[in-house]
């Protein structure tokens, strides 16, 4: 069953984390910040790195007072309602979160993989696998992508060395030559990369040390955020920044070009076009995992898989969308930028807020304290 899950450690957490943040980040973010002048997107890249680790930083202020699971800590210190409220709207972002990745792996399995199949075919069969892991639980899901972290890993750094062979320094200047509102705008677009880390909130239940969950976050937004820079840096120098705009998904672009010594294997961007599969099918499988977490809860739903069913229609149109109307992209990067990102940092902040302030109040009646260090 759906609940029927064990606990896992902060290593496999740390792990997912980093899989769920490389994959979609590496392959959408350079195309976007090549817009600005020679190396300056690695700035935005790291200034986007400090609002992931600020937001992590509101991540651990809710997660030391949590005593049970992230709804009913909401519920007990906000009320019902707006704990109802903001269930939806991370609901809302994980199916939207789910539908766009669901796109990008239809984009890449028919570009790189399958050219003559179907996408809606290739939709319903990643999801399917989706459901048939979250139906299987979490502690499946996290040792199997802890044995396939390094197998993918290990060929990435391989291919991004090659790469970095033919880099000409030169594409990188001028630097600090952008504007400060393109420098401001590309941040935001880089910190709403980082978003997935919410789901740190709904794994307390199923964290063995939960006190250091944020820490896990941590290591993956600076690890992910330092390989990033190193993808951005080699594309550019090989690429130059005019033609990393204009290419959808440079960085598999880049995996095909690769001589290798010996040319014995001609065909390695097949190969590595697997790391983005895997690495974007973990981050499908977080937002059809927490989707369905947070509609059971929603629905109150113990013992059927209804809600799990309900959230994979709902991405499956989703997806579907993005492919038939490609200015959906657009919509999206709009959306986690004006609409997800202040909505869960005004979350994030609003709730221990009104925990301190009840807190407070309550101690001056002497109550029942409410908001307790665990």
């Amino acid at each position: 069953m759906f609940a029927d899950n064990w606990k896992i450690s902060l290593r496999q957490i740390s792990r997912l984390i980093i899989l769920d943040l490389f994959g979609l980040s590496s392959l959408v973010l350079p195309g976007i910040l090549a817009d600005m002048t020679g190396a300056d997107g690695i700035f935005c890249l790291l200034l986007g790195m400090c609002g992931g680790l600020l937001m992590l930083g509101l991540i651990q202020g809710n997660l030391k007072f949590m005593q049970e699971s992230y709804y009913e800590y909401m519920k007990e210190n906000i009320g019902q309602f707006l704990a109802d409220i903001f269930m939806v709207f991370y609901l809302m972002y994980f199916i939207v979160l789910a539908g766009y990745v669901v796109y990008q792996m239809d984009v890449l399995i028919l570009s790189w993989l399958l050219p003559e199949g179907a996408y809606w075919m290739v939709e319903l069969w990643v999801l399917l696998l989706a459901g048939y892991g979250t139906f299987r639980g979490i502690e499946g899901r996290a040792r199997i992508y802890e044995i396939l972290f390094w197998f993918l890993g290990i060929p990435l750094i391989i291919m991004l060395g090659f790469a970095a062979t033919s880099v000409n320094t030169d594409y990188w200047t001028p630097i600090f030559y952008s504007d400060g509102k393109l420098y401001m705008e590309n941040s935001f677009t880089v910190w709403s990369f980082l978003l997935p880390l919410a789901g740190i909130l709904f794994l307390k239940p199923f964290a063995g040390k939960t006190e250091k969950l944020a820490v896990c976050g941590k290591r993956a937004v600076i690890t992910v955020t330092l390989v990033n820079v190193v993808i951005y840096l080699i594309l550019i120098g090989n690429f130059g920044q005019n033609t990393v705009q204009i290419l959808k998904r440079p960085i598999i672009t880049l995996m095909s070009m690769i001589n290798l010594p010996g040319g014995f294997f001609p065909r390695q961007d097949v190969t590595m076009t697997a790391v983005w599969f895997f690495a974007l099918f973990a981050l499908l499988h977080t937002g059809v995992f927490q989707g369905t977490l947070i509609l059971k809860e929603l629905c109150h739903e113990t013992k059927t898989n209804y809600s799990m069913v309900a959230v994979l229609v709902l991405i499956f149109f989703t997806g579907n969308s993005f492919m038939k109307n490609h200015f959906m992209e657009n919509i999206f990067e709009s959306y986690q930028r004006w609409i997800a990102l202040p909505g869960m940092f005004g979350i994030l902040l609003l709730v221990p807020i009104i925990c301190h302030v009840r807190t407070y109040f309550k101690k001056r009646k002497g109550g029942r304290k409410r908001c307790e260090n665990v």
